[in-house]
């Protein structure tokens, strides 16, 4: 029996997946099976990297001692998770203590008894050595906008090929600078030389400008989501993802080229469309990563949903049976409050992001207020001037009495008209709701524009940031797919924040309808099983019914 649960592991583990039947129930009746109480540790930071572990069941906890500050979990493991593999293949410490947070069994795989595996199997090797790296840079580079407990599983750039392309024009400007600083020097002139010097500079920047533009780009697929992070240097900064939970198939597609310097594309779809990662290193090894996590967030469903089964069963069965199947009292209703079309409109300050009684509301960046606001601002500032230095003696163009009326009298519009502005700025806001989005355009005295999408309609989101402002000032627009039309939140501060906030709203509302069905379905067996338990307490031993004669 624990070598069948050991090959159900194993054959759900990513680098593993090119074995057959036969392989994978010899391997798992070769490794060792070591059992752990709730708060033991597995393996040691800085302890020597002498196995690879694979969690079989239970879970349990990665926590990191900094060189400064207290302890801190970077990580939660699941069954079918690997431990050690990334000081395994880069040859260093374990950079992470292990501790079981429930009675756990993992699979112990020597190294050398490892080694030899790899050495045969060359698919395996490259897989784990890919999950490695991306678990390496993933604690280098630590995106911010990763949720608690969130792991990254795997990350990676386009296939350096792309790059070598990107770089053969500056290339030629370099070829191109250097033979006319050759001709310059063989009596060409000091304009060639000029020219030479140009050449050569723009091809060096621009040479720069496309290694740093690779190097910005990124595919990454946590337990949770696979990602997309797009950034062109000081024009542009976006991330596409797509949760786990909405994939409907992962795919590869490559070409002849592609085959030979093993990248291609992976193509992942959703609801929503396909999330495309072009020109990925590792193709097979990135999709087997990405459809064991799929496979995982299916199975937790699932888990849940049993659990409900049996904590239902257990209430009905239990010794306070008639208690269990009352339905819960409810709380006594609140008074009347604010409807939440209400809230989030009377904030006339400049705030940009408030939150109230669970709605989040979003008005534009400062900057585009500035914007709307420039042109009777300046002119505010120039009246105000001329004011000042006609009070000051400055200039003598009108008297006094006369320069105030004038200046009043263009002052008035000029404040109205910034006053105008600005109640537009403020009245241009974006909502997150517990069950929807709002998006709310109202022009002061005239018309209102608003538009409502359901939370559970959004399919994946998107964050744009144009220009050098927006990547300096942290303002852009989050795009949600709803269907196949597009909800945008424009010119909002933070717009990554704005995704992570939609995103949460939307994981809640999920989370409190799964919850309201699993209670529906509960509620559905215990009268089931009250009306059989009725029916067979009135039953003789004879099986007919006792009021019967």
């Amino acid at each position: 029996m624990g070598t069948l649960r050991a090959a159900d592991v194993l054959r759900q583990t990513h680098f593993l997946r090119d074995l057959d039947e036969k392989e994978i129930l010899a391997l798992a009746g070769s490794l060792a099976r070591e059992e752990y109480d709730r708060g033991a540790v597995i393996v040691h930071q800085g302890a020597t990297a002498d196995a690879l572990y694979i969690l079989q069941q239970g879970e349990a906890e990665a926590v990191r001692q900094e060189a400064e500050g207290p302890p801190h979990r970077i990580a939660i493991l699941a069954p079918g998770d690997t431990i050690g593999e990334m000081e395994l293949v880069i040859r260093q410490p374990r950079h992470a203590t292990i501790r079981a947070l429930s009675p756990s069994v993992v699979l112990r795989w020597e190294r050398r008894s490892l080694v030899a595996f790899l050495q045969e199997h060359a698919s395996a090797l490259a897989s784990l050595r890919f999950a490695a790296l991306s678990r390496q840079r993933a604690l280098r580079l630590r995106f911010r906008w990763l949720e608690e407990g969130e792991v990254v599983h795997a990350l990676t750039r386009k296939h350096p090929l792309l790059l070598y392309r990107a770089l053969i024009l500056p290339a030629l400007l370099l070829a191109c600078a250097a033979g006319l600083g050759a001709w310059s020097l063989a009596g060409g002139g000091s304009l060639v030389g000029w020219v030479a010097a140009g050449l050569g500079l723009a091809g060096l920047a621009f040479g720069a400008w496309q290694w740093v533009d690779w190097g910005n780009d990124y595919y990454i697929v946590t337990d949770r989501r696979a990602v997309w992070l797009e950034k062109v240097v000081g024009l542009y900064d976006s991330r596409q993802e797509a949760p786990l939970r909405m994939v409907l198939s992962v795919s590869t597609s490559t070409e002849v080229i592609g085959r030979l310097l093993d990248y291609g594309d992976v193509l992942i779809r959703t609801f929503t469309g396909t999330l495309a990662f072009r020109a990925v290193s590792q193709p097979r090894a990135m999709a087997a990563l990405i459809e064991e996590h799929w496979r995982r967030t299916q199975e937790r469903a699932e888990e849940v949903d049993h659990e409900d089964i049996v904590e239902a069963l257990h209430e009905r069965l239990g010794p306070s049976t008639e208690e269990s199947a009352q339905p819960p009292s409810s709380e006594p209703a609140p008074g009347r409050e604010r409807s939440p079309r209400d809230i989030g409109l009377d904030r006339w300050t400049l705030q940009v992001r408030f939150e109230e009684k669970g709605v989040i509301t979003y008005r534009k960046h400062w900057a585009v207020l500035a914007r709307a606001t420039f042109a009777p601002a300046c002119l505010i500032l120039l009246i105000v001037g001329l004011l000042g230095a006609r009070l000051g003696g400055l200039i003598q163009v009108l008297p006094l009495t006369s320069a105030l009326l004038a200046a009043g009298s263009v002052l008035l519009p000029l404040v109205l008209w910034w006053l105008y502005q600005y109640a537009d700025w403020a009245n241009d806001i974006y909502q997150v709701t517990p069950d929807q989005i709002v998006d709310i355009h109202k022009k002061p005295l005239a018309s209102e524009v608003r538009k409502v999408a359901p939370l559970e309609n959004i399919l994946g989101t998107e964050v744009d940031r144009k220009g050098l402002v927006g990547l300096v000032l942290n303002y852009g627009d989050v795009i949600a797919n709803v269907g196949t039309t597009q909800f945008a939140f424009q010119g909002v501060y933070d717009p990554s924040g704005v995704q992570q906030d939609i995103a949460r709203a939307l994981e809640a509302f999920l989370e409190r309808k799964k919850r309201g069905e699993r209670d529906r379905r509960r509620q559905e067996m215990v009268e089931w099983l009250g009306a059989y338990h009725q029916e067979t307490a009135t039953r003789r031993p004879d099986g007919r019914s006792q009021d019967k004669k």
